[in-house]
């Protein structure tokens, strides 16, 4: 009895120790203190309302601006506006004038390069649509809206799906977008897509605060000046 008390107490003294011993490190989590801000200027191409504008080949062209955040990790934001030159769906619009903005989000894959990046698009934007109507050969039959020979103005809500694709060199990147606008149409009454856009342009690069990054430095200029007034 007394031997296997004393080999009990020496597998103790020396397991013990070791058991002690062991601590569980968890890996410390850290915040970015920096992000991506893009700028970007380009063009953009687009049917502008498709159940409307059924001509081939009468695409309207304008000018594109883009504002990205973020990027260094999945996501990241973008406000976009873009203003198109005025065009004719004869016979039945005229002095077509339309305009877009929206907020997109994308969902970033990178090549393994590092250079490049796709990503799956998802947003909404808000569609303005205005020209002279005439009704005729007005398929959606309209003239139960507007009057014929009239000014019209058409607002729609669209939610935004697409991808697109980026590639950087220095501080500029080069992008290039495909998106589909879908929306409930007048005079059909239903969800449909009614338009399909492509831009492309360049952007300028800048890093800039996270939010979090932006708090923190906030605190700390407080915490300084706290503890120099006492």
């Amino acid at each position: 009895m007394k031997s296997v008390f004393i080999i009990v107490l020496v597998v103790l003294i020396t397991t013990v120790p070791q058991f002690a011993q062991v601590r569980v490190v968890k890996p410390v989590k850290t915040k970015a203190l920096t992000t991506r801000l893009g700028l970007g200027l380009g063009g953009a191409g687009s049917v502008l309302y498709l159940s409307r504008n059924v001509k081939e080949n009468n695409e309207a062209y304008g000018f594109h601006l883009s504002m990205v955040y973020g990027g260094t990790k999945l996501f990241r934001g973008i406000l976009e506006y873009t203003q198109y030159k005025t065009i004719d769906i004869s016979p039945t619009w005229f002095g077509v004038k339309a305009s877009t903005i929206e907020m997109n989000m994308h969902i970033i894959a990178r090549f393994s390069e590092g250079k490049a990046i796709f990503y799956p698009i998802f947003g909404l934007s808000y569609n303005l649509f205005s020209g002279f109507y005439t009704g005729v050969r007005d398929y959606l039959n309209l003239s139960t809206m507007y009057e014929d020979n009239s000014d019209v103005m058409t607002k729609w809500l669209g939610f935004n799906a697409g991808a697109g694709y980026e590639y950087f060199f220095k501080r500029f990147s080069f992008f290039a977008d495909y998106k589909m606008r879908m929306g409930v149409s007048e005079g059909y009454n239903e969800f449909n897509i009614l338009d399909v856009c492509l831009s492309a342009g360049l952007r300028v690069n800048l890093k800039v605060p996270t939010l979090y990054g932006l708090y923190r430095g906030t605190r700390s200029r407080y915490t300084l000046k706290t503890e120099a007034n006492n």
